[in-house]
């Protein structure tokens, strides 16, 4: 009997569709999975934008409560163009000061005679002193040429060299000081003779003598010092005890000896002497006078030869010496033998042949009163907060100008609005509810023909946010409300308690509740315009306070928005990262069962065709058997 292959030929019916129809079915949990999937694509996107919102807001946060947070600058700026410019501190008081420049600061310039161009210099050293510094060239001998770049590469930072070619035959170097200011005057030692050769200086002449002055120390003068460092100091019998060659200390004691001394000449120095063991190094130490003021300097000095040097004079030129500080830290007593005071003669004894220009200080006048300085730029300790450079002499005094500019401040805060309320916009959308739908699994309406049981979860699902329930989400925007309508500590006079305070909230009195609600900060721009310029600290410590003084910002608006948001930007286990790490695994998830649902669905088709195979083919036969019955049948009738 023939086997029947075409379907539906014999039952009359397209099992073909049937079969699609009930793969079809079978299908539906791909089309849920499918589902899902683009779904957790759509949350993984909106979580990771409230990521980026979050590091945003962070980095604005920060912003406000850093240290350096420019709430309120202050400029300085001159009546006359051009005359005065400079900065202004935040210690600084505005206002005005009538300023009159005298005479500028200028830089020590000096000539070489012409020499013929192709002079041959010798060998040799010679030094070049500028201020408190100087610099020894040595000189391999060679062309003016050659003079000039051994300035520049060896005495660089006191001067500079250039040579100027007068003619085919002859020239001449020029050379300028570096810093401006009479102190910074250019001198020469040239003891071989080298400038003198190349036209520059005139004769070295023999240096000086130093100027030896011996000083007495006083035992009676004697007073502790730093009892608590030097410990024994203050036991009986510890007192410095004069001997026949010197003065007596004791192990782990400290003294200051009064001494009155005017003027401490430039680059003098105490040379201390010790009779017996001497120390490898020696606290030593001097108590000197400058502007009205008492500075001490403790200097550990290495000693030689039983000699130890400490210099002064580059630390307090032309200051009033008030006191002579020894300690004595060794395990045995030290006795001082002999102390003076060395002043070395004036280092310059070869003349320039020509100056150009004379070194001079900056002069000008403060309300009245004439005020010098080496330079004319960075003018800092002459007004409290204020650093100003001078350009121009004036033949009348000028107006120097401190202005308060709160833009930055004003510009800081109001983007730190916007990131705060880009954020709180942003959450508010993503968790809202749609009070109306029905997010269920049931199944769908009799009506509905389609077969996804999923159709009015995933409908419903759009009609509210895509992190509707979210507690995280709710949490945050609960959190960041709360910390915007907190109060906080002042710890000075004035300060704000409340964003409001600053002109900052969340609506304006008797507005509509349901804005208020939202979060939504407002700025009102004159009041924080009138905060900023008022009382810019204030508003500092309203962000961020140091509560107990220990230089650690501990609270304010931004101190504890940092604090909330801190849980939701970490990278690793951050709230945002482990929401998306889990999304992404379920994703992965849900392939895999599409992956092995599909290969399901291919042997499941297989097997709904054969059967439907076999169903056509009884029936064929059942067909065939009745047929040759009725023709039998109808045969035997006849």
């Amino acid at each position: 009997m023939p086997a029947y292959t075409m379907p539906g030929l014999m039952t009359g019916q397209n099992t073909n569709e049937i079969v699609k129809k009930l793969v079809e079915l079978e299908r539906r949990p791909i089309k849920r999975w499918e589902t899902e999937n683009e779904y957790a694509k759509a949350q993984v996107a909106v979580w990771n934008e409230v990521k980026n919102l979050t590091a945003n807001l962070q980095t604005k946060t920060r912003a406000l409560t850093s240290f350096t947070a420019p709430f309120a600058t202050k400029s300085v700026s001159s009546s006359t163009e051009g005359v005065i410019t400079g900065e202004a501190s935040r210690a600084a008081k505005s206002g005005e000061r009538p300023i009159e420049i005298v005479e500028l600061a200028a830089k020590h310039q000096i000539s070489g005679v012409e020499v013929d161009s192709d002079i041959k210099l010798p060998a040799g050293t010679f030094t070049i002193f500028s201020g408190k510094q100087s610099e020894k060239v040595n000189f391999s001998g060679g062309s003016l040429l050659e003079l000039s770049t051994a300035i520049r590469n060896s005495a660089g930072s006191l001067a500079g060299a250039t040579l100027i070619k007068i003619d085919k035959d002859s020239s001449l170097v020029t050379i300028i000081s570096v810093k401006t200011g009479k102190l910074n005057a250019l001198q020469f030692s040239d003891p071989d003779g080298i400038l003198k050769l190349a036209g520059i200086v005139g004769e070295n002449k023999a240096s000086g003598e130093s100027v030896v002055t011996p000083l007495t120390l006083d035992i009676a003068t004697a007073t502790p010092y730093e009892e608590t460092k030097y410990k024994n100091t203050i036991l009986p019998g510890n007192t410095p005890a004069k001997t026949e060659t010197g003065i007596s200390f004791k192990p782990d004691t400290g003294f200051a000896f009064s001494y009155e001394s005017a003027n401490i000449p430039a680059r003098s120095y105490l040379e201390f002497s010790v009779v017996g063991d001497a120390p490898a190094v020696w606290e030593i130490g001097f108590t000197f006078e400058r502007e009205g003021n008492l500075r001490t300097k403790l200097i550990p000095v290495a000693g030689k030869d039983g000699k130890y040097t400490l210099q002064i004079g580059d630390i307090a030129e032309a200051k009033n010496l008030k006191k002579i500080i020894i300690t004595n830290t060794a395990a045995a007593d030290i006795q001082l033998g002999s102390l003076q005071l060395v002043a070395p003669p004036k280092p310059g004894t070869a003349e320039p042949l020509k100056v150009l220009a004379e070194a001079k200080d900056a002069k000008f006048k403060i309300d009245g009163v004439e005020i010098t300085r080496e330079s004319n730029d960075a003018i800092a300790d002459v007004l409290e907060g204020i650093s100003f450079n001078i350009h121009k002499v004036t033949t009348e005094p000028v107006t120097l100008k401190i202005n308060v500019d709160h833009q930055k401040g004003m510009t800081l805060v109001k983007e730190w609005v916007a990131a705060y309320n880009d954020l709180m916009k942003f959450s508010k959308e993503v968790t809202s509810v749609d009070k109306n739908g029905k997010v269920s699994d049931s199944k769908p309406s009799d009506n509905s023909k389609e077969l996804d049981i999923s159709k009015e979860f995933w409908d419903n699902k759009v009609k509210s946010g895509i992190l509707a329930g979210e507690n995280s989400m709710l949490r945050l925007i609960a959190s960041m409300k709360t910390v915007a309508n907190s109060y906080y500590p002042v710890t000075k006079e004035g300060g704000f308690r409340v964003l409001t305070d600053i002109g900052i909230s969340t609506g304006a009195v008797g507005s509509n509740w349901e804005k208020i609600q939202d979060g939504v900060l407002l700025i009102e721009e004159e009041k924080l315009a009138m905060a900023l310029a008022d009382n810019p600290d204030g508003l500092r410590e309203l962000f961020a306070s140091d509560t107990n003084n220990d230089a650690k910002m501990e609270d304010g608006v931004g101190i504890r928005l940092l604090d909330t948001l801190k849980p939701y930007t970490q990278y690793a286990s951050g709230i945002i990262t482990s929401k998306v790490k889990l999304i992404e695994e379920n994703v992965v998830g849900n392939n895999k069962k599409i992956k092995e649902h599909e290969s399901h669905l291919v042997s499941y088709e297989a097997k709904l065709k054969q059967r439907f195979l076999y169903m056509e083919q009884g029936v064929g036969k059942n067909k065939s058997v009745g047929n040759y019955l009725q023709n039998n049948m109808r045969n035997n009738q006849e």
